[in-house]
């Protein structure tokens, strides 16, 4: 065997190896993202609690997805805050907690049950890959008090108060390589259903939307906050 072989072969033997490497350090890891609602102006830096006595500080934006934090599962995902007790001992307060999902990408809504973090956390997470919450696909969450019902493209919808769904609509036009979905929106007002909300969306197979449904809290009047986020 000449030298040139020799070096070329003993490359892909190192290259295979740190990839089965890569492979086992990966195996077990969640690549986990965060996005919250409503915004809170009394909001405190969060942690995930990762382990016994282990945890990290991840933020919660309101309007995009957080980036990706790779941990292992724990089993149960818990927001809080690390305090500190009596003789220095520190522990875990828990605000919210939801089981942990077994798919390898997640990403956690979290609804704030009140003005501050530590009001409580209501914990949603939802599958990111492939069949999950991906790309060309809507989740809807209502976090106002009424039924709110509506219409996205060719998909009809309904949900009732903190309820959510994840919608796969058909666009309702093709224009060239533009997608558009026509959407109209309603809230239940007694036996009546009431449209207060009428648009054109652009449809994109590579991004994913959320849609809140909320009071405004000055105004008392039905709101929605649409965040839109690219995938890979």
């Amino acid at each position: 065997m000449n030298q040139h072989r020799f070096l070329s072969v003993s490359l892909l033997l190192i290259l295979a190896v740190g990839s089965l490497a890569y492979a086992a350090e990966e195996k077990g890891v969640i690549s986990l993202q965060f996005v919250s609602f409503p915004k809170s102006s009394n909001s405190q830096q969060i942690e995930l609690l990762i382990g016994e006595g282990k945890a990290i500080e991840v933020v919660m934006p309101t309007n995009s997805i957080s980036p990706a934090y790779k941990v292992k599962s724990p089993g149960k995902w818990a927001l809080g805050k690390t305090v500190a007790g009596e003789n220095q001992e520190t522990s875990f307060k828990v605000y919210g907690e939801a089981p942990a999902l077994a798919a390898r990408k997640q990403i956690i809504l979290v609804v704030r049950d009140g003005l501050a973090d530590s009001d409580g956390l209501t914990l949603i997470p939802f599958d990111g890959e492939s069949g999950g919450f991906t790309g060309g696909k809507y989740l809807f969450m209502n976090a106002c008090k009424v039924d709110i019902a509506g219409e996205i493209g060719t998909t009809k919808f309904a949900l009732g108060p903190r309820k959510h769904a994840i919608m796969s609509p058909k666009p309702s036009e093709v224009k060239g390589e533009r997608e558009y979905l026509y959407t109209k929106l309603y809230f239940r007002k007694g036996e009546e259903a009431k449209p207060f909300y009428s648009s054109t969306w652009r449809f994109s197979e590579k991004a994913r939307s959320m849609v809140f449904f909320y009071h405004d809290p000055h105004t008392g009047q039905l709101r929605l906050h649409t965040i839109r986020d690219y995938v890979e």
